[in-house]
């Protein structure tokens, strides 16, 4: 047979295909990271149940729900929506994502009717210490995660007039806190603890 035609295997692939350990520990990984998500909605709706807030009718502020996937660009995740809501007209959602080889991040994304209200909070309060680190979305898809200079921009630095001109053209509004886990510090992150506290910064920018 003549296998002339065959691709050729490179070094790194041949390296890779030999390789099991991320297969082993994989099961493992994604149920530690399935057990802290479960922590952190538990913490979540402790806290929304003490902290009334004016939320979109029909938002889930107890359940919450976990989803996993093994193939976001390439790569595995699982995600916490708490509080949710995703209705044909509105979004008021609190999102956590944990992508494997990118990063842990914590969003809130809104839309609908009250994407005004919650802008004029945005500009009002975006230069408060609260909103430091916290990136606002600008491609035009709000399912948009790759941690890029073109989908994500600094709140304390952007400009204002961008800042509208951004919300208006893609009609929602996603707040993000990213933690790279590359980090040293990652492995000693409290999730539920930095849940709870982003969230409360994220409404804190958005709602008075």
């Amino acid at each position: 047979m003549d296998n002339s035609t065959d691709p050729i295997w490179s070094q790194n692939e041949l390296k890779l295909i030999n390789e099991v350990d991320v297969f082993l520990h994989k099961p493992t990984i994604m149920k530690n990271v399935e057990t802290r998500l479960l922590q952190l909605k538990e913490s979540l709706a402790a806290h929304l149940a003490e902290n009334s807030r004016s939320y979109p009718p029909g938002t889930d502020l107890v359940k919450g729900q976990i989803a996993r996937g093994e193939n976001h660009k390439g790569f595995p995740f699982l995600s916490l929506d708490i509080p949710q809501n995703f209705s044909k007209t509105e979004f008021f959602t609190y999102r956590t994502l944990f992508w494997w080889g990118h990063y842990l991040a914590f969003s809130l994304l809104l839309k609908g009717p009250r994407i005004p209200d919650y802008l004029k909070c945005l500009l009002k309060n975006r230069q408060q210490p609260g909103g430091e680190g916290i990136f606002v979305a600008r491609n035009t898809s709000p399912w948009e995660w790759e941690w890029t200079e073109e989908n994500y921009s600094s709140v304390h630095q952007i400009p204002e007039e961008e800042i509208q001109t951004v919300v208006n053209g893609i009609g929602y509004i996603k707040l993000v806190r990213f933690f790279s886990l590359a980090e040293p510090s990652f492995p000693s992150l409290d999730w539920a603890a930095t849940g709870v506290q982003t969230y409360r910064e994220l409404i804190a920018l958005v709602m008075d």
